[in-house]
């Protein structure tokens, strides 16, 4: 198992097919170059050694992660028929888009943003490694809210509000852990934090099943709703954000050793995946119907194991955010810094001062999203995901199709409906902000800071 975590994490090393050294690499010369710009570099390749099984436990763990227990709010969103069809769809949507991903990559060659620039040219390049940096941006900016969301719920639940602080204080005060862990440099550091993470998550998921299940065998079913035409389009973002692995496809296919199983190994992660999202969706919503929390966890009993649930998934999640911020941080350290820092403290304490900026904007975008942040991942599976999950696969399939008109048409399809659903699941988060119930609040005297 720490084998698979250690290659897991070599994945973010070639995040979307790009490489990412390190100034502590031994290849990396001091003197030259750090990495030539984006657009001129061939990255290294991963080498192909994994097994069906292994690429299905790495494709299956760029899934299931820190955002499933948002689930069961986005279905009290979408009601249970509708969220439960949506799920299933847009499992299909990036299942299929992946697959053409793949097809272009094994036919073409090159990273995700050098198939733009084959395929395109340079402006296609530059907006996908945009889309990439905003949409790692986001997921460390929702985690943020997550983990401060759950800290101080658990805090003011074990000192019973004596010391209540605000959710602003709770942000801030990631930035002790988040900056020292935005310095490392070697991607395979964070091995033992990833393994330790997914142990937490999976207990903690396995812990929302058993309360979902005796609390409706004691109490009922809740009231729930099939289909809540408001607030629908929440569902629609929060699913994307759910399903978005398509950065990941890249390095899982360089480092298979039977690449043409792809396929079957993606169709079968991701049918894993549709069970285990549907199942904490549905039965946390039938379970607690409207009154279920944006962090399900909050709706769960005040006792010890509650505690401790809650505890381990917080730290599982701050354990979750150096390693989606690295190939953030790298884009920018490319396009700003020219020279290694190896062998120039100067250099590498300019670096580490760019990530710590990084880290404190991704606090700025956690607090300015902290009450809303059902509204906030919706925003962000629409704005920066569906791009590079959906309308950037299809655009580049499109433009290999050349003779072929129902594919072609097909592309074209999937790429329109993927611009529909950025622009209209963004407009309805941005214009519904506000308007939920904010969180639940146990304490209710100001806080202290």
């Amino acid at each position: 198992m720490t084998e698979n975590f250690v290659d897991f994490i070599g994945l973010y090393g070639h995040f979307a097919g790009e490489d990412y050294p390190s100034d502590e690499d031994d290849d990396v010369d001091e003197h030259a170059s750090e990495r030539a710009p984006l657009l001129e570099r061939v990255p290294q390749k991963m080498p192909s050694t994994a097994s069906n099984n292994k690429a299905f436990f790495l494709l299956l763990k760029a899934f299931v992660g820190t955002g499933v227990l948002v689930l069961p709010k986005a279905f009290s969103n979408g009601g249970l028929l509708a969220s439960c069809l949506m799920m299933v769809f847009v499992a299909w949507y990036a299942w299929h888009c992946m697959l053409v991903l793949a097809e272009v990559y094994q036919r073409v060659g090159g990273s995700y943003s050098e198939l733009g620039l084959k395929l395109f040219g340079p402006w296609a390049s530059r907006t996908i490694t945009v889309s990439i940096l905003l949409a790692q941006l986001g997921f460390c900016s929702a985690y943020t809210i997550f983990v401060a969301t759950n800290a101080r719920d658990l805090w003011n639940s074990i000192t019973q509000c004596r010391y209540n602080f605000s959710p602003t204080f709770w942000v801030v005060l990631q930035l002790l852990a988040y900056i020292p862990l935005a310095w490392v440099r070697k991607i395979k550091q964070f091995a033992p934090f990833a393994l330790a993470a997914n142990v937490f998550i999976m207990a903690g998921l396995g812990y929302v099943l058993t309360f979902d299940v005796a609390h409706i065998a004691s109490h009922g079913v809740a009231e729930i709703v099939q289909y809540n035409p408001l607030r629908f389009p929440l569902l629609i973002g929060t699913a994307v954000f759910a399903f978005e692995g398509v950065t990941l496809v890249i390095p899982v296919i360089d480092s298979m050793t039977h690449k043409d199983r792809f396929p079957a190994v993606l169709s079968t992660s991701l049918g894993v995946c549709i069970v285990v999202f549907i199942a904490i969706g549905s039965l946390s919503y039938l379970a607690l119907g409207d009154t279920v929390e944006t962090v399900i966890l909050l709706n769960l009993p005040k006792a010890a194991p509650t505690y401790l649930v809650q505890l381990f998934y917080t730290l599982a999640i701050m354990f979750s955010v150096p390693l989606q911020l690295f190939p953030a941080v790298r884009i920018l350290e490319s396009a700003v810094f020219p020279r290694s820092g190896k062998g120039n403290p100067m250099v590498k304490w300019q670096k580490n001062g760019v990530r710590a900026l990084v880290v404190c904007l991704i606090a700025c975008i956690a607090i300015f999203g902290a009450d809303q942040l059902d509204n906030f991942i919706a925003i962000i599976g629409a704005l920066a995901c569906t791009p590079l999950s959906f309308i950037f696969p299809a655009a580049l399939h499109y433009r290999i199709s050349q003779g072929h008109p129902w594919t072609r048409f097909k592309d074209l399809f999937l790429g329109l409906l993927g611009c529909i659903i950025m622009v209209y699941v963004t407009y309805i988060g941005i214009m519904s902000w506000g308007v939920a119930a904010p969180t639940v609040d146990r304490c209710p005297a100001s806080p202290l800071l």
